[in-house]
């Protein structure tokens, strides 16, 4: 099975006491119960089956662990489809020492081995908005999760710079800019928010809001005019620009020229990205595995001192009568104990096997941590960004006449090539482009019809795509 996406909710004002911890848990699994409910759970402990939206095999487990005041309780949902795919979902409240943790992992696989690439969408669970909307204040670590944030003016703008700025920030920040009061795309702030609640904060910005961003991070890092960027914890001035992805308004709008496809387009691929990166670097609570070990050693110990009583009584048997009256009283219960016992040493043999795979997982997710850095620094290429991309406002600017301008195929579509702005490659094998008439086609959509330029020349040693060369 493979992590797409993994959730931590935190809550631990006005839970000092313990009493105070338990009603919240208890508050708490109520919400995840009332969801399995309406899933068709008949019942919410034990196992059981639920209806699943595509007709997949659906069904949960519940399992829990007390240790004194603490306690852990997690529903695992497990839905299998035709095409023999697997997707589990576990989601887990813990009553700590100090805090109640949610916490929720999304994996998927193949029920038989195959060696294949399986695709997979992943989307919030309903579960996670519901658990938001409760009253209260939720974290991940120092940083507190909001829903949809509207940010106006320029102190709220460089209030939030700030915030972005903060290294005690452990949750991405995604920012759509609007300009004349509208995102390039419609609902888009209303969108990423729903689909990234619980593992990103979205801050949707005015222009006045924009200015404070690009004042205090500086133009690399800015975000306005319809743009959206994702801000990533421990933001330096060191850092690469694209190691924090950015779509522009014109490549928003350049994805389709059906803005719901668009739309959708681009919150796969944000939440692709958020979601990616929450599955490689979100750590189970320690105090899961705390209070799991705690709970079978205390039923374990309390086991075998059931299973010693027998040996005190017959002690003090005082004839073979009253012994065998015993023995007979003790006989069911015994064999009892002595399966539960088996049972006790299977379940240690599975804690102990679940440790280290544990410790597996750990330098999975160290390795899992370098690749993610690379293919961060490759997002640009997913979300369709230029490496070598002039700055925001360059690009928005039209042509003068006489200027040269140079243009990057990103892709192509049946009646035209998907040009965007770039820079010079610095190669000298320019080559006429008399017969390119796609390519013609891609800049007259991306310029717009009414300019015309010079010459068009492709160059001969790009590759990728190709690269132009345009005179005004």
């Amino acid at each position: 099975m493979q992590k797409v996406a993994a959730y931590i909710l935190e809550r631990a004002q006005d839970l000092e006491l313990p009493e105070a911890r338990t009603a919240e848990g208890d508050r708490l699994r109520g919400v995840i119960e009332e969801w399995l409910k309406n899933k068709g759970a008949l019942s919410v402990d034990g196992t059981g089956s639920y209806v699943a939206v595509d007709g997949s095999d659906a069904r949960y487990n519940v399992t829990s662990a007390v240790d004194g005041a603490r306690s852990w309780r997690m529903f695992e949902l497990s839905e299998v489809t035709t095409e023999e795919r697997k997707f589990v979902t576990s989601i887990s409240v813990t009553v700590g020492h100090k805090n109640v943790v949610i916490f929720v992992t999304m994996e998927v696989g193949a029920v038989a081995t195959s060696i294949t690439r399986i695709e997979v969408d992943s989307k919030c669970p309903k579960v996670i908005r519901d658990l938001l909307a409760q009253p209260g204040a939720w974290f991940h670590g120092a940083s507190r999760v909001r829903l949809l944030s509207q940010v106006d003016g320029f102190d709220a703008g460089e209030s939030l710079a700030l915030e972005i700025q903060s290294g005690n920030r452990t949750i991405p920040f995604v920012v759509v800019s609007r300009a004349f009061g509208r995102t390039a795309l419609p609902k888009l702030d209303e969108k990423l928010a729903h689909d990234l609640a619980g593992v990103a904060n979205v801050y949707s910005i005015d222009a006045d809001a924009s200015w404070a961003l690009t004042d205090v991070l500086r133009k690399p890092f800015s975000a306005y005019g319809g743009a959206v960027r994702i801000y990533w914890p421990r933001l330096t001035d060191h850092d690469d620009p694209f190691r924090h992805p950015l779509w522009t308004a014109t490549r928003l709008q350049g994805i389709s020229t059906d803005p719901h496809a668009a739309l959708e387009r681009i919150r796969r691929q944000v939440r692709t990205i958020v979601m990616q990166a929450s599955a490689a670097s979100v750590v189970r609570p320690s105090e899961i595995d705390a209070i799991r070990g705690a709970a079978v050693r205390s039923e374990y110990a309390a086991l075998q001192a059931k299973a010693g009583s027998l040996e005190e009584l017959k002690a003090k048997a005082s004839s073979l009568a009253e012994f065998k009256e015993i023995a007979d009283s003790y006989a069911a219960d015994n064999d009892d104990l002595r399966q539960k016992l088996a049972a006790r040493d299977t379940e240690l043999v599975r804690v102990r096997d679940e440790v280290l795979q544990l410790e597996a997982d750990k330098q999975r997710l160290e390795a899992d941590k370098q690749a993610l850095s690379f293919q961060l620094g490759q997002v640009k290429a997913v979300a369709e960004v230029e490496p070598d991309a002039p700055d925001q406002d360059e690009a928005d600017q039209p042509p003068e006449p006489g200027e040269v301008r140079f243009y990057k195929k990103t892709h192509s579509k049946q009646a035209y090539d998907v040009l965007v702005r770039s820079r010079d490659c610095n190669h000298n094998a320019w080559q006429s482009s008399a017969k390119a008439d796609k390519a013609r086609k891609g800049l007259a959509r991306l310029v717009g019809g009414q300019r015309q330029w010079k010459t068009m020349a492709h160059c001969g040693s790009c590759t990728g795509g190709g690269r132009w060369k345009v005179q005004w």
